[in-house]
């Protein structure tokens, strides 16, 4: 084989190796996080703390885990067909925001502020606060635990 017709194979077998996996990564869906166990335990209150006090390391710790937090709801936002709920002390305005995974809404229909629960989420961000308003740790995916 020449070398052009090399260079063209090559290159042929690469532009579709790049398609598969870009295929394959686009069309990839989450895991169900049911079936995950989680990577840590902690108390929503303590999981305030450790972001508030150091969030170089706080991030460090969590950041890219799934937790299971526990602690009392503070409110349950349903705006725009999201579910959030937000668990942290009342007296308080920095909270722990759990948003629902769309597949188990079901299991906020009994819920009320004030309730302590157990959710598992995969930890995404942490907002900081800068304005006075409360700082805010993130969760996406979650369900809440039995």
């Amino acid at each position: 084989m020449s070398g052009k017709k090399a260079i063209i194979v090559f290159l042929l077998l690469a532009a579709i190796a790049a398609a598969y996996i870009g295929y394959r990564e686009y069309n990839r869906a989450n895991v169900d996080l049911s079936a995950v166990e989680a990577d840590l335990t902690v108390e929503a209150g303590e999981l305030i703390r450790e972001f508030e006090t150091n969030d170089s390391l706080a991030n460090n710790k969590y950041l890219n885990k799934i937790l299971s937090v526990s602690g009392n709801i503070k409110q349950i936002d349903t705006t725009d067909d999201h579910y959030t709920i937000i668990l942290g002390d009342t007296t308080a305005m920095s909270s722990v925001r759990c948003s629902l995974d769309s597949n188990y809404r079901s299991g906020i229909s009994g819920l009320k502020p004030g309730t302590k629960i157990k959710v598992k989420g995969a930890i995404t961000g942490f907002k900081k606060d800068d304005l006075g308003i409360g700082s805010d740790i993130e969760l996406n995916r979650c369900i809440i635990e039995k």
